[in-house]
This record gives C-alpha cells, structure tokens and sequence, in this order.
C-alpha cells in the first residue's frame, strides 16, 4: 500500500497548488488489480500529462484547472476505491 499512499501524496500535493516533475512521476511503482488498478492507471497518466504540459498550463489557467480536476475525480476514485478494499478485508 506504501507505493499507491505515494502517488496520493503526489496528487495532493498538486491538488495543494504544487508542480511535478515527470521525473517524480516516472519514479512512481504500485501494484493493485482490478478497479483499482484501471483507476491508479488513471491518475498516473493524467499525473504525466499534467507535468509534461506545465509551460501550456501555466500559460492557460483554464487548462490548469481543468487538469487539476481531472486529478481530484482521479484521487476521488482511488480513496472509494481503497475504502471498499478496506471493508472487504475487514470482512473477510
């Protein structure tokens, strides 16, 4: 879980105002299956996009935002998804 809590720490800090480099984002690993796996993909991708499109951003708020909540709905989704798991383990 320590690999999936970092790249929820990458997306809050940009969520937060920050930048990333695509080298912080090219350092990322995680393993999940399923859903949850489509949706880290998700995030990762859109992580990517995000820092290579930093000069296009910075010159376009309205891009800026509109990547940034495209990352939120990304984060959204890992935190439902990851509390379902949770439960589900819990359960088990």
């Amino acid at each position: 879980m320590r690999d999936v809590k970092e790249l929820i720490g990458i997306l809050m800090r940009v969520l937060g105002g920050a930048e990333v480099t695509e080298a912080e984002v090219l350092e990322l690993e995680f393993d999940a299956d399923g859903e949850l796996l489509l949706v880290l993909n998700e995030a990762y991708i859109g992580l990517l996009e995000f820092a290579h499109d930093r000069d296009l951003r910075i010159a376009d708020r309205d891009l800026d935002r509109t990547q940034r909540s495209s990352l939120q709905n990304a984060l959204d989704k890992i935190v439902r998804l990851c509390g379902r798991e949770d439960v589900a383990r819990r359960e088990a």
